[in-house]
């Protein structure tokens, strides 16, 4: 199983540019081709490296000051050497704005990324939470890639889609049409209210299934609704909103916490349309922290929920330490599952992990063998990228539509 998409340069110029390298009037040269470039990042033919298909990607920009430093990050693979930034640079071309670098990607991968165009880039910026951050806030979307999406930290990254990357059709470029997201509120556990997001698909069902969402101002900013309804899958949503990092640090990885949550959502829902829905109708589904959230939730209370779809789950969480996402021991969860502590899992578990999120893979096979040792049911699909909802929201309408044509 793979467990990175390695990059390799190939070499400091790629064929295309060889003209403008060339060119006597270096700078004319660069303008032209920006003026013939259509979109970026350009993807080339494959070829076989290290057993698997990969493309070269060159990664364009076109610097805005003489002797900015620029790099790419890619999210997860520009992460896992985040303490010395070399094989993120772009190169120059001297006499021009025109950067330019060439990676070899896994032709099934699909990430987010941004470019960082900085006066000077520290190559140890990562070394530090605070300098990866100041990466994160520096960073913008290629103007020439029209592929984009919502970060996580309110601004937008581009998206990478390799040829062979799994994309749901549901997950259109152009708006949707679906009906607005009904808002509730939620009596907090013991602090102030949470925020509930409904949305459900026209006409009558007897037997829909109702998705609970973690992290619904992400989602909501996605388009999820859009999606659902160009997908026709008969599915209901309610979206949880997190209300930040602090909040949702103290949420999400305690699963009886995690569960009140969810109870609390549901009953919201069973006061405005009546009855609760049966458990063997109702699906939990979360990303990271939310992820641990949606295991912890089908294992604690299986009456709640009865399939839970977990994505880069968060299973190195150990309470009381220090956050060590590339912690590859089993944590807290794992280890009472491990325990015996919820007996047989009931629920059904869909585990995702993606190949550049370092330990995540690990942390997921922890999960996923425990579950099984513990005469639970459970599945395991390692998807090509990093930490991300560049493949997130694909994997979750796909794993929606096995969950409900099952």
């Amino acid at each position: 199983m793979t467990r990175e998409s390695r990059t390799t340069t190939d070499g400091p110029v790629p064929a295309l540019l060889e003209e403008v390298v060339a060119a006597p009037d270096r700078g004319r040269a660069a303008s032209a081709f920006w003026d013939t470039l259509e979109r970026a990042p350009l993807i080339g033919p494959a070829r076989e490296i290290d057993g698997r298909r990969r493309h070269p990607v060159t990664f364009l920009w076109r610097a805005q000051d003489p002797g900015a430093e620029v790099m790419v990050h890619l999210n997860g693979i520009t992460d896992a050497h985040r303490e010395d930034l070399t094989p993120a640079r772009l190169h120059r071309i001297e006499g021009t704005d025109l950067c330019h670098r060439t990676d070899w990607l896994p032709a099934d991968g699909t990430w987010g990324y941004r470019i960082v165009e900085l006066d000077r880039l520290p190559t140890d910026a990562g070394a530090t939470r605070a300098g990866w951050l100041a990466i994160h806030e520096a960073g913008r979307p290629d103007p020439l890639n029209p592929r984009s999406q919502p970060h996580a930290l309110g601004q937008i990254s581009s998206l990478l889609v390799m040829p062979d990357a799994y994309q749901h059709p549901a997950w259109a470029d152009t708006p949707g049409t679906a009906a607005p997201w009904i808002t509730w509120e939620l009596p907090g556990d013991g602090d102030a209210p949470r925020t509930l997001h409904h949305w459900q698909p026209a006409g009558a069902s007897t037997r829909r299934r109702v998705l609970v969402l973690f992290d619904g101002e992400q989602w909501t900013a996605l388009g999820l609704a859009d999606a659902m309804e160009r997908s026709g899958l008969d599915v209901e949503i309610l979206l949880v909103d997190s209300h930040g990092p602090q909040r949702r640090a103290a949420d999400l990885p305690y699963p009886e916490r995690a569960s009140r949550i969810v109870d609390a959502a549901l009953a919201r829902r069973a006061t405005e349309f009546g009855g609760r829905v049966p458990a063997d109708r109702v699906i939990v589904a979360g990303q990271s922290f939310g992820g641990l959230a949606a295991a912890g939730v089908a294992l604690v209370r299986p009456d709640l929920a009865a399939t839970a779809i977990v994505q880069s789950g968060s299973f190195w969480f150990t309470d009381g330490d220090e956050p060590r996402r590339h912690n590859p021991v089993p944590a807290d969860l794992v280890r009472r599952l491990r325990a015996g502590e919820f007996g047989r899992p009931l629920a059904r578990f869909h585990v995702q992990a993606g190949t550049d999120e370092g330990t995540m893979v690990d942390q997921a096979e922890h999960f996923h063998a425990a579950c099984a040792g513990a005469g639970g049911a459970a599945s395991l699909r390692v998807v090509t990228g990093g930490h991300d909802y560049a493949w997130w929201k694909h994997h979750l309408l796909r794993t929606l539509t096995d969950v409900v044509t099952d």
